[in-house]
């Protein structure tokens, strides 16, 4: 079976925007059609995702509420100083103009080359007007890739000037926002490959067993709506390779929180589409309906952890270890929690579907959720033995204890439950005589017990259940 064929059912069943193989095409889609044909002969597709990509994020980076803010940030919207979000943009742009240029014939390079020179050198107005007006009609789809390049660059030099000043306040970010969006809605050909936000040039998912699952539901809707949760979901993680490259290479992160910011308002959209099209439609199968709740919960918690914490002042810090943690940790959380999500609604159809097959990094979440149930289980003992204890037993040591947990296993948990746990360590701290500190222990060791609970119901545990646990997994929760 060639890839086309086991591709294809993947692209033939979704309920998207109107498909760019539509016969009815006007003379701009089938213009941009032939130039996505042509780009993929080339092999420069990969440029023209990315570029797409940034395109999205300069779009949803402008939209404040989209930010990780903390409380006082949000409260102090007006005086906050968005210079640092404006070198993001900056740093950005520079990163588009190269992919827009490396997607640009050579002829057109220098093409363009030579009008520069004209309107730079010999500074005829008569020369300059008639490069302008050609760039506004935009006869063809590089002539729009054009014109956004040229947009691109009077864009770095706002900002560069902008940046001068010691504070940018929210009226000036906001006031970018709009120029940059404007101008690139003004890119007639871009505007419309944005608009389609599908393309079988790129929109593929390389799997004969996931493209099965999908023409095999019988339910015309739900086979619809399954199979653009999973193009939603692959698109979303393509996005993640993307931060995972800076990571790999060392590169500058900050640029990374216009890619999460975009993975966050794609993922309430597609949220909010399951909770519409999928939950309620009458033909679903009950155990797709509590899969789809548990990836919802699960795709709420990874986000408020991300956002609520991870990367919160991000923007502002200096040191390069310490962003390298939080774009790490953000990074890794929402991955999983993605790849889970998918294996999850696969396996709803296909019991017998290995996630493995198509991610292999799910064996090393394993091994974090092998880790971290053996480190709550030794942590469930440890209290148990020092609640036994009749004699006094040093303090020090438990809490010793606890802090070795938080620093090395607390990050493999959700997020709902570090707040608990640290609430719990300070009322162990503060606790006053042995009376009270046994009652907060045997609540703590209450909580542990029903973490260990949770932990078991985790899908890539249900092989792996611990000597005298016959509860079995019902519930994805990483």
């Amino acid at each position: 079976m060639s890839d086309k064929e086991y591709i294809k059912p993947m692209l033939d069943y979704m309920e998207l925007t109107p498909s760019l193989s539509d016969k009815t095409r006007s003379p701009l889609t089938q213009a941009l059609r032939e130039w996505l044909d042509q780009l993929t002969r080339d092999k420069k597709t990969e440029y023209l995702f990315e570029l797409e990509m940034w395109i999205n994020c300069l779009e949803r980076f402008f939209r404040i509420s989209n930010h990780p803010l903390s409380d006082y940030e949000r409260s102090e919207l007006l005086s906050k100083d968005f210079s640092e979000e404006l070198k993001i943009v900056h740093s950005v742009t520079v990163r588009m103009s190269h992919l827009a240029t490396e997607i640009l014939t050579r002829e057109k390079q220098h093409l363009i080359q030579f009008e520069r020179y004209i309107e730079n050198e010999l500074n005829q107005d008569i020369v300059l007007d008639a490069f302008l007006e050609k760039l506004i009609e935009q006869p063809s789809p590089e002539d729009s890739l054009t014109l956004l390049l040229d947009s691109l660059t009077d864009t770095r030099n706002i900002i560069s000037a902008i940046n001068q000043n010691a504070h940018v306040p929210y009226q000036t970010f906001t006031s970018v926002g709009k120029l940059v969006n404007r101008e690139i809605k003004r890119c007639k050909y871009i505007d419309l490959l944005i608009t389609y936000k599908f393309k079988p040039h790129y929109d593929k998912i390389h799997n004969k067993r996931l493209a099965a699952i999908v023409k095999s539901i019988k339910n015309d809707h739900l086979r619809q709506h399954v199979a653009k949760v999973f193009l939603e979901l692959f698109r979303i993680l393509n996005y993640m390779k993307f931060v995972e490259v800076d990571l790999n290479f060392d590169r500058p992160l900050k640029n990374t929180l216009m890619l999460f910011i975009l993975i966050r308002s794609d993922l309430h959209m597609l949220m909010n589409y399951m909770e519409g099209k999928i939950i309620e439609n009458p033909h679903l199968p009950s155990d797709l309906g509590e899969s789809i709740e548990a990836i919802l919960y699960a795709l709420r918690m990874e986000l408020k952890k991300v956002f609520n914490h991870e990367l919160v002042g991000m923007v502002y810090m200096r040191q390069a270890q310490l962003i390298f943690a939080k774009v790490e940790n953000s990074h890794g959380l929402l991955r999983n929690c993605l790849q889970n999500a998918i294996v999850q609604i696969a396996q709803v159809f296909d019991p017998e579907f290995d996630g493995t097959d198509i991610f292999q990094n799910l064996s090393t979440r394993l091994k974090e959720s092998l880790k971290l149930r053996e480190d709550l289980k030794n942590l469930s003992q440890f209290i148990k033995e020092y609640q036994a204890d009749t004699g006094e037993a040093e303090i020090t040591n438990l809490i010793e204890r606890l802090a070795s947990f938080r620093d090395l296993s607390l990050k493999y948990l959700m997020y709902r439950d570090w707040d608990d746990f640290e609430k719990f360590t300070e009322e162990i701290i503060i606790s006053s005589g042995r009376s009270e500190l046994n009652d907060v222990l045997h609540r703590f060791q209450v909580f542990l017990e029903a973490l260990l609970g949770e932990i078991n119901k985790r899908a890539v545990l249900q092989n792996y259940l611990l000597e005298g646990d016959d509860t079995g997994p019902t519930e994805l929760w990483m």
